[in-house]
């Protein structure tokens, strides 16, 4: 048999049809026969569990909690998933620091997605914090120090 011959009935040099008819039909991919594939790594769940265990130390005794999501094994799909579950609560904060960062607060206060971009825009980073309030939105103590000395210039030269 030639390497593109077909047998009387319509089998392959394989000895399969090709058609997907029969029963020796050549397997299709379950994307062929129009069927969606979901993975699940099982995280999802266990994250929202971590953090609500998370939530509970942080009313109990102020301690702070981080999950860097890049970090987790995660199936495709499954970190927008554990964004949608979360939810958005109603504050947003961006800054701008060799690239673009985030703060959101998620529906449940205390919880916070923090997303970091390159300068091209890219996701570099993101992160759930369980705090009180992100790290990132506090004023560091250099920086105070030099707007307290800007604003008593300023009113030092308003005085003149």
């Amino acid at each position: 048999m030639q390497p593109d011959a077909q047998s009387p009935d319509g089998r392959g040099q394989d000895g399969l049809r090709p058609d997907g008819q029969g029963a020796h039909a050549r397997p299709r991919r379950l994307g062929q026969l129009g069927i969606a594939v979901e993975y699940a790594s099982g995280n999802v769940p266990l994250l929202l569990n971590e953090l609500r265990h998370a939530l509970e130390r942080l009313l109990a005794d102020g301690t702070v909690h981080a999950i860097d999501v890049r970090a987790i094994p995660l199936a495709p799909g499954e970190e927008e998933r554990l964004l949608r579950e979360l939810g958005e609560g109603e504050l947003v904060a961006q800054l701008e620091a060799q690239g673009r960062s985030e703060i959101r607060e998620c529906a449940y206060p205390g919880i916070w997605c923090i997303t970091h971009h390159d300068p091209s825009g890219s996701v570099v980073g993101r992160f759930v914090e369980v705090t009180f309030m992100p790290a990132l939105l506090a004023s560091q103590r250099a920086d105070v120090a030099r707007g307290l000395e800007r604003l008593t210039r300023s009113l030092q030269g308003q005085e003149r």
